[in-house]
C-alpha cells in the first residue's frame, strides 16, 4: 500500500526545533550533574587574598617543617603592587627559641641575591655606560684567555651562556681573612673557557661576580655601595644590606643557619661569600617583596625609577633558550611555563640556606620563600604554589607515539650536566654532584633521575607529575648526546666514565697495590722462620717502592675525599689544601718510572719466584691504571 508523503516543515521552523532540542538536553544534563566529555576541564583556583595564603602556607609549611626538620621559614606574597601577605615560621635561633618574623628576621637568600646584581648591571646599560653585545674585556683590567673566537659579553653574563666550567672558588669562604677584593679574586680564580659563548647554558657564579666587577669599574663605586644607594635606599629596603660583615643592628636579627643530621641540630651564624656579586644580600621576607613590586610594577616604586620598563621587561623574557618547546633563560631570571602561566624565578642555595623567587607577571603576583635548612626539593615549594592559586586544566591523558619506546631505549644513559668542571680538580666532584642516569620506567615512560616523563610528541617528552619538558638532541649518527629541561643542559657520557666506575677501578688499582703492604711482610716472615735465601739489595727496594706509593695513594686518596664530603656540608672549597694533594701526587711519576724498572730487571733476574713476579707485575700495572685516574680527574696540577 502506497504511503501518503507528510508536508515538510519550513526551513525555519526545522532549526528552531533543533535548538530547543539541543537547549533540552542542555538542561538535562546540569539537572542530573551529568556533563560532556570536553578536552579539558578547569580545575576552580583559589582566591588571591591574605586568609587564602595563610590557609595555605600554614598548613604546607608547617608541614614541611615538621616532616624535613626545618629550623624556620619566611614568606611574602605580593599582588597588584601591594603586600598581600608575610609571615614567618619556626625559629630564627633553635637554641633561644627566638621565632622568625616576616619582617625583621634577616635570612640568607644566596644565589637569588644575584637579581640584585642584574638588576643594577641593566642600570649602567641603561644610562649607556655599558654595551650588552661588547667585549667584557674591554670593562676589565686584566684580559680573559682567548679560548674561543667569540667573545664574552654581557648579555652571555646575563643569560649564564659565557661558557666557564664550574669555579667552586667563587661560593663561600672559610672566614673574613680568606676574602679577597673583587679584582684580586677574579684574576687569582679564572676559569677554563670550556663551551663557545651564548651556546650552552653554564650556571656560573664566576660570571656573576665578573658582572659585579664591571659594575664596580664603571660606577667608580664599591660594589656594595652601589648596590646599596642604587637599589636598597630607593626601594627603603631598610632591613636588608649588600655588606660583608653585616652592621651590628642587622647581624643581631640574622637567623642561623642549620643543618639536621643524625638526630641532631649543627648551625653557623654567618656565611662568608668569597664573590660577593653572586649572592649579596641579607635580607627580609617583607624587604624582598619591595624587590618584586618594583619588578612586577615595571621597575617603579612611586617616584623612583629603578630601571624602564623596556628594561625591567627583558629581565623577565626568555632571551635564551635550546628549543621554543622548553624553558630558558631572561636576563638574570630563569624563566618557565607551568599552567599556561609565565613565570619569572631564581633560587639561591648555601650551605644552610634555600630560597626561591618567583614573579608571575602576568598576574601581577610575586612569591618569596626562604628557609634556614637546606629542604630537599626547593623548585617544588614554587610548583605547589602555582598549583594551588593558579591550577592548571585537566586535560586528557596524550597516548605517547606508536614508536615512542624506540626514542626512550636510545636516551638509556649517564648524563653530567654542562654545569662541570672539566679542567681543574673539581672535575670529579662536580661530575658526582650533578650526575644524571635515565632509564626506560614502567608503561613506556622516562624516568630521568627521581622524575617521570611521558612522551606527548615525537621527541618532546613531558614531566607526569610536574610542569618540566625534556626534549634532546642526536649526533649525525642518530646517537644520542645530550637532553635538555628548560635552561638546564646534560651531555651524554660513557658508563666507564661515570665517578662510581671510575671510584671502583681506582679503588681496586690502590687495593691491588696493598696487596704489596700485606703479602710481602708475610712472605718475609715466611722466609725468615724457613731460612729461605734472603733477597738482594734491589729486590727489596723494588718491594719497598711498591709498598711506598700504595700507601702514598691509599692516605692521599682517602685524605682527598674526606675533603669533598666536608665541602657538601659548608660549600667552602679548599682549594689550598686541594693544591697540595695534587702535588704530593706527582710522586708517582718517578715511583712508576722505578716500579717499571724493576719489573723488568725481576724477569730478567729471576728476582723472586714466578708467582712473585706476576705478583709484582700486577701491583705495577695497577699503579698504571691510578696514575691515569688522577690524570683523567686533573689530579695531578702543578
Amino acid at each position: 500500500m502506497q504511503q501518503t508523503k507528510k508536508p515538510s516543515l519550513p526551513l525555519y521552523r526545522r532549526l528552531l526545533y533543533l535548538i530547543r532540542t539541543c537547549f533540552l538536553i542542555l538542561l538535562l544534563i546540569a539537572s542530573t550533574g551529568i556533563r560532556p566529555a570536553l578536552a579539558a576541564d578547569v580545575v576552580p583556583a583559589a582566591p588571591m587574598t591574605a586568609q587564602a595564603m595563610a590557609d595555605f602556607f600554614d598548613v604546607t609549611l608547617t608541614k614541611q617543617l615538621a616532616d624535613e626538620h626545618i629550623v624556620g621559614a619566611t614568606v611574602s606574597v605580593v599582588k597588584d603592587g601591594e603586600l598581600l601577605f608575610a609571615k614567618g615560621y619556626g625559629y630564627a635561633d633553635l637554641v633561644q627559641k627566638i621565632p622568625v618574623t616576616a619582617d625583621q628576621t634577616l635570612f640568607f637568600p644566596g644565589s637569588t641575591g644575584k637579581l640584585f646584581t642584574w638588576t643594577a648591571l641593566m642600570q649602567l646599560v641603561e644610562q649607556g655606560k655599558l654595551d650588552l653585545h661588547t667585549d667584557i674585556n674591554q670593562y676589565l683590567d686584566f684580559t680573559l684567555p682567548a679560548t674561543f673566537a667569540e667573545a664574552i659579553t654581557l648579555e652571555h653574563l646575563l643569560t649564564h651562556t659565557a661558557g666557564f666550567e664550574e669555579q667552586f672558588a667563587a661560593l663561600l669562604a672559610a672566614d673574613q681573612a680568606a676574602l679577597l677584593p673583587l679584582g684580586e679574586f677574579l684574576k687569582t680564580t679564572v676559569p677554563a673557557r670550556v663551551y663557545a659563548p651564548g651556546t650552552t647554558f653554564a650556571y656560573s657564579n664566576y660570571a656573576t661576580v665578573l658582572a659585579g666587577y664591571i659594575i664596580e669599574r664603571v660606577s667608580g663605586e664599591p660594589y656594595a655601595q652601589y648596590i646599596t644607594d642604587h637599589v636598597l635606599t630607593p626601594l627603603a629596603m631598610t632591613q636588608s644590606t649588600a655588606t660583608q660583615p653585616l652592621p651590628p643592628a642587622l647581624m643581631a636579627d640574622l637567623s642561623k643557619g642549620y643543618h639536621y643530621r643524625n638526630g641532631q641540630y649543627s648551625s653557623v651564624d654567618f656565611e662568608w661569600v668569597a664573590g660577593a656579586p653572586a649572592a649579596p644580600i641579607h635580607t627580609t621576607a617583607t624587604d624582598m617583596a619591595k624587590f618584586m613590586i618594583m619588578h612586577l610594577n615595571h621597575c617603579q616604586v612611586g617616584d623612583a625609577h629603578i630601571l624602564q620598563e623596556a628594561s625591567c621587561a627583558v629581565m623577565h623574557q626568555r632571551q635564551f633558550a635550546y628549543d621554543p618547546r622548553v624553558n630558558g633563560m631572561g636576563y638574570g631570571f630563569m624563566v618557565s611555563e607551568q599552567n599556561g602561566k609565565s613565570i619569572a624565578w631564581h633560587t639561591g642555595g648555601s650551605a644552610y640556606f634555600n630560597t626561591m623567587l618567583a614573579l608571575i607577571p602576568d598576574e601581577n603576583v610575586g612569591f618569596f620563600i626562604s628557609y634556614n635548612t637546606p629542604v630537599a626539593e626547593l623548585y617544588q615549594s614554587l610548583i605547589n604554589f602555582v598549583d594551588h592559586f593558579y591550577p592548571a586544566p585537566v586535560t586528557a591523558t596524550v597516548a605517547p607515539p606508536i614508536d615512542s619506546a624506540q626514542r626512550i631505549a636510545a636516551l638509556r644513559g649517564n648524563y653530567v650536566s654542562t654545569r662541570v668542571a672539566h679542567q681543574s680538580p673539581q672535575k670529579l666532584v662536580t661530575w658526582q654532584s650533578e650526575a644524571l642516569t635515565v632509564k626506560p620506567g614502567a608503561n613506556n615512560t622516562l624516568q630521568v633521575g627521581s622524575r617521570t616523563y611521558t612522551e606527548i610528541e615525537p621527541g618532546l617528552f613531558h614531566q607526569v607529575d610536574g610542569p618540566r619538558a625534556l626534549i634532546y638532541r642526536t649526533d649525525p649518527q642518530g646517537q644520542v648526546t645530550q637532553i635538555f629541561w628548560g635552561s638546564f643542559a646534560y651531555f651524554k657520557i660513557p658508563w666507564y666514565q661515570t665517578v662510581s666506575f671510575q671510584l671502583l677501578l681506582a679503588g681496586s688499582a690502590l687495593l691491588i697495590m696493598l696487596t704489596a703492604a700485606l703479602a710481602w711482610p708475610v712472605e718475609w716472615l715466611v722466609r725468615r722462620r724457613r731460612g729461605g735465601k734472603r733477597p738482594g739489595r734491589w729486590a727489596a727496594a723494588a718491594r719497598w717502592t711498591a709498598v711506598g706509593l700504595a700507601l702514598l695513594n691509599s692516605g692521599l686518596l682517602v685524605w682527598f675525599l674526606a675533603l669533598l664530603l666536608g665541602f657538601g656540608d659548608t660549600f667552602v672549597f679548599p682549594m689550598a689544601t686541594i693544591m697540595t694533594i695534587t702535588r704530593l701526587w706527582w710522586i708517582n711519576l718517578p715511583g712508576i718510572v722505578a716500579l717499571l724498572i724493576f719489573t723488568i730487571l725481576a724477569w730478567k733476574d729471576h728476582y723472586w719466584g714466578t708467582a712473585w713476579r706476576i705478583h709484582y707485575t700486577l701491583v705495577t700495572l695497577a699503579a698504571v691504571t691510578f696514575l691515569w685516574f688522577l690524570l683523567n680527574w686533573n689530579l695531578l696540577m702543578v
